[in-house]
């Protein structure tokens, strides 16, 4: 994976974690990127390290993360606290079954909401990569169907916004 990739998937992150302290601490999203862009939020994310012996269970240890793109965090942080009425209407439509709005919890809300707000409104990136992106983070958070979840609800925007990075080739 190139720096930019890097760097970018880094931005996603942090403005999946900007939403969700924005949603259970009350600060407003500009207070949030603050502090992850000055580096006193995020930037370190928890690693499973096998005991080299196999005796003994894995110890959580802090890792830190590749920088930031400070350009997408900002436009991803900011695009998805602003529309987020818009962005919940656009995923509601697209659950069914057992998953409804009050089942999704906070952190599987914000992934949805970021990943969203980029399929439908930055242009330049492939929708196919977003949604690979966003899966991959889920499935970071989740091992059971929030996973799926995700990529059911991204594919089915996708192919609505970005018909023609779906057509038959």
């Amino acid at each position: 994976m190139s720096t930019r990739a890097r760097r970018r998937s880094a931005a996603r992150l942090a403005a999946v974690q900007a939403l969700y302290a924005v949603a259970v601490g009350g600060a407003t999203i500009g207070d949030v990127l603050r502090e992850i862009l000055e580096g006193r939020l995020g930037g370190e994310a928890l690693a499973d390290v096998p005991d080299p012996d196999g005796l003994f269970e894995p110890r959580e240890e802090a890792t830190p993360l590749a920088p930031a793109d400070t350009l997408v965090l900002t436009q991803l942080g900011r695009g998805a606290a602003a529309n987020m009425d818009r962005l919940d209407e656009t995923i509601d439509a697209c659950l069914s079954g057992e998953w409804s709005r009050g089942r999704l919890e906070t952190l599987l809300r914000a992934i949805l909401r970021v990943a969203v707000y980029e399929l439908t409104e930055m242009a330049d990136i492939p929708p196919r990569v977003t949604i690979t992106e966003y899966v991959d983070l889920a499935g970071a958070f989740y091992d059971g169907p929030e996973v799926k979840l995700v990529n059911a609800v991204l594919d089915r925007i996708a192919r609505e916004v970005h018909p023609d990075a779906f057509a038959a080739r």
